[in-house]
């Protein structure tokens, strides 16, 4: 059987997967990337990159999340054949696509293009899509930071048939798996990398030893059966509205947590300064501490305690705390600036309220 395996650079799923397939000696007939100037691909630029970005999140204060991990670099290591395309829908590729003539085409990592037609119907046995959900939930892109910000509780992978529309093909395999309420969409997106891996070896000898296989339906939660967009860092769609339940603040967080603090962030006013909310936790209350929120004079947010510079918020009708923990401040030097452990910039004192600025 011969595989035309397609993904994006430097995408995790897409590293996994074929890092996997060459483990366990599945012939792979050629890779296709798309041909780009990413400076991370040049290989002397790239060993100043990475330690410009090391020494970046050293400054920042941020875990180094960004997905370093080359599938260039695996298939040269490994002799494989790369297929440079421009673009998947144009004639060059689809020239190169009938010289590789594939049984199969196997998406490990996506690509930035709905697949058209003649491409997807070429191989005799199919084009097949790995997808970081458990579709048809969270159908589009951005999937694992629109999971993180619903505080999705379980989530998996789904390798589906390639159709004429964005995740929409008939299921041929799906495997679940709890979610943490504290993993970021980048981590995330690698445990479901795996997943995929994990499901895609039985699958691939099931189309070389049967041929082509039969898709089959799955439902799970409706609510969540919508596309879901590109996630869009806009800084007034990312202020954070506190009258939200205290998860929902903390997956909004979550959510937004990016390679490093350059970016746009989770956002709020207090004492007349604009903050970006970089890193949140959830802890329970015990017995004696949910006696305690009971007692609270009204619904507003109160300081319980501040540990380390970490600031503890309670709120009555809460089971949790919610922990400030990392802070930024927000101007137009923000780029240049540190985060900070939040009571370093806050100032905030325990027992008092947190009057937050609307």
């Amino acid at each position: 059987m011969k595989i035309l395996y397609v993904s994006r650079h430097f995408n995790r799923s897409g590293f996994i997967i074929l890092k996997r397939l060459i483990e366990k000696n599945i012939p792979i007939e050629a890779v296709l990337l798309h041909r780009n100037n990413d400076p991370w691909r040049k290989p002397l630029l790239k060993d100043i990159l990475k330690l410009i970005y090391k020494v970046k999140c050293w400054y920042y204060r941020c875990k180094p999340l960004r997905a370093l991990n080359s599938e260039e670099s695996l298939a040269k290591k490994n002799n494989i054949p790369i297929v440079w395309a421009d673009s998947i829908k144009s004639d060059a590729f689809y020239e190169q696509l009938q010289k590789v003539n594939p049984d199969i085409i196997v998406l490990g990592g996506g690509w930035h293009e709905l697949i058209p037609k003649r491409v997807f119907s070429f191989p005799p046995l199919g084009c097949i899509n790995t997808h970081p959900s458990l579709l048809p939930e969270f159908r589009g892109t951005s999937i694992t930071r629109w999971q993180v910000l619903h505080g999705v509780e379980k989530s998996g992978s789904t390798i589906h048939y390639v159709d004429d529309t964005f995740d929409t093909g008939g299921v041929l395999a799906q495997k679940s798996v709890e979610v943490a309420n504290d993993v970021s969409p980048q981590d995330f997106f690698s445990i479901l990398g795996n997943v995929g891996a994990d499901i895609m070896i039985p699958l691939l000898i099931k189309f070389d030893k049967e041929g082509k296989q039969i898709a089959y339906t799955v439902e799970h939660d409706k609510k969540f059966y919508n596309y879901y967009k590109r996630w869009q860092w806009d800084i007034k769609g990312l202020e954070i509205d506190w009258n939200k339940s205290f998860k929902e603040i903390h997956f909004k967080v979550l959510a937004s947590t990016q390679e490093s603090y350059e970016y746009l962030g989770v956002n709020f006013r207090y004492n007349k300064k604009t903050f970006f909310l970089r890193k949140t936790s959830l802890v329970k209350l015990d017995n004696d501490q949910k006696e305690f929120v009971a007692k609270l004079k009204d619904n507003g947010l109160y300081v319980y305690n501040i540990e380390k510079d970490r600031v503890y918020l309670c709120k009555k009708g809460e089971l949790f705390y919610l922990v400030l923990d990392m802070v930024q401040k927000y101007d137009k030097f923000y780029r240049y600036r540190r985060a900070f452990a939040s009571n370093k910039l806050l100032k905030l004192k325990t027992d008092t309220k947190f009057e937050y600025e609307k």
